[in-house]
């Protein structure tokens, strides 16, 4: 492991938001609302090149438009199976014969309150074709117009992983896609491509305000539920997407990274407002170098923490992330939205399952002060993708991601 590093946490921010070296051609499916449009937004701000792809002709055309000369808007219906078979191949064709970048956002669910048996066949069927058939279809084709590096993104939901009852086939859906996204990461990479998955909780989406006029959720009982305190913007899965089309996308490959407040570890001991997102300080990372925790307490204004040290013996390894939890929870100059990044790179699996559980817990304990708890679990050596992950989980674009368990490295 590297010796100690503590970095000013504007030089971190600024080495994990670097855009890609070259511009990218993208493809982005339901861009003009909600979670597709910050994406849309993000890609075109950083000089990518955009298709908005969108049921609605004239609002794709005319929100690429908005986004500038460069880009192109394009309508499909993602329940016709021939247009959405075509769409990555037309959408290439607009921006010059390939593309770099597919992002699968399209997504549908059920605002009427059926039970599972009570919905009607139509109902069940679209929100099927368009969550999962449509998925499947473009995946199908991306790799003939995709460039070699080329990468895709599918938007999971945090309901992939828990299941939501009364949206009908929601969860089975985005769970069948995180399968898929899993299933295909190797033979892609032994095609030079890559595809790699985010899985948003409660999202302040267009989706998520019908749910709430059809009296279907309380926005304000939500966000109490969420650790954090507060439901997901767009930009912070647009953020997740920003990280995967980088070097921590090849990191990620077959993964899905949840991005949910802490949603999926659990319910927070006691309910907190949002905190605020100011960031002050320094990051600290710790190696095998170090034997003890000192550098944390020399550090007068701690912004986040990297402990880099578990890949020890499972009982060595908790008993030493409890140390530094306790430290950090103590440290007088620790920044409101402090972060604390546990990684593990060793074999041993009661090391990292442990160690994963304990960052579950410390998130669900520290939510209601707006600090943050993760668990890194990297295979194989240490890469680019590794410094730029734990920069991203570590940094205020990840500010609702917590109590994950991420693996990175290449793991399919």
């Amino acid at each position: 492991m590297a010796a100690l590093v503590s970095r000013s946490i504007d030089a971190m921010n600024t080495a994990a938001t670097d855009p890609a070296t070259a511009p990218l051609r993208a493809l982005v499916t339901g861009g003009t609302g909600g979670i597709g449009r910050a994406i849309c937004q993000r890609l075109a701000a950083e000089g990518h090149r955009v298709v908005v792809a969108d049921l609605d002709h004239g609002a794709a055309e005319g929100f690429a438009t908005a986004l500038g000369p460069e880009h192109a808007g394009l309508g499909v219906d993602l329940t016709d199976s021939t247009a959405t078979a075509g769409l990555p191949r037309r959408a290439a064709e607009r921006v010059g014969g390939a593309l770099d970048l597919i992002v699968n956002n399209a997504g549908l669910t059920d605002s009427s309150g059926h039970d599972m048996t009570a919905m009607p066949n139509a109902i069940f069927d679209r929100i099927v074709a368009v969550n999962l058939t449509a998925v499947t279809q473009i995946c199908a084709a991306a790799p003939e117009v995709l460039k070699p590096g080329g990468t895709l993104v599918n938007i999971a939901s945090g309901g992939a992983f828990r299941p939501l009852p009364l949206r009908g086939p929601y969860s089975a859906t985005k769970a069948a896609v995180v399968a898929l996204t899993r299933e295909l990461a190797a033979p892609w990479r032994s095609a030079g491509l890559r595809i790699c998955a985010v899985g948003p909780g409660f999202t302040l989406t267009p989706m998520v305000q019908a749910l709430h006029a059809a009296g279907r959720l309380d926005l304000e009982s939500v966000a109490a539920s969420i650790p954090l305190g507060r439901l997901g913007q767009p930009s912070d899965i647009a953020d997740a997407v920003a990280l995967l089309i980088g070097p921590a996308g090849d990191a990620l490959n077959g993964q899905t990274l949840v991005v949910d407040g802490g949603s999926a570890a659990g319910n927070a001991p006691m309910a907190g407002p949002a905190r605020g997102t100011e960031r002050t300080g320094t990051t600290v990372v710790l190696s095998h170098d170090h034997a003890d925790d000192s550098a944390v307490t020399a550090t007068p204004a701690l912004a986040a923490v990297i402990d880099r040290r578990g890949d020890a013996a499972a009982e060595v390894v908790l008993r030493r992330a409890r140390d530094l939890s306790r430290l950090c929870a103590g440290h007088s100059g620790r920044a409101r939205n402090f972060a604390l990044l546990f990684v593990s790179s060793g074999a041993d699996l009661a090391a990292q399952s442990g160690l994963a559980m304990l960052a579950r817990i410390l998130a669900l304990e520290w939510a209601p002060s707006g600090a943050r708890v993760n668990a890194l679990i990297w295979h194989g050596p240490p890469t680019e993708g590794l410094t730029r992950l734990c920069e991203y989980l570590t940094g205020p674009q990840s500010a609702f991601v917590t109590g994950q368990r991420i693996e990175g490295g290449h793991t399919d």
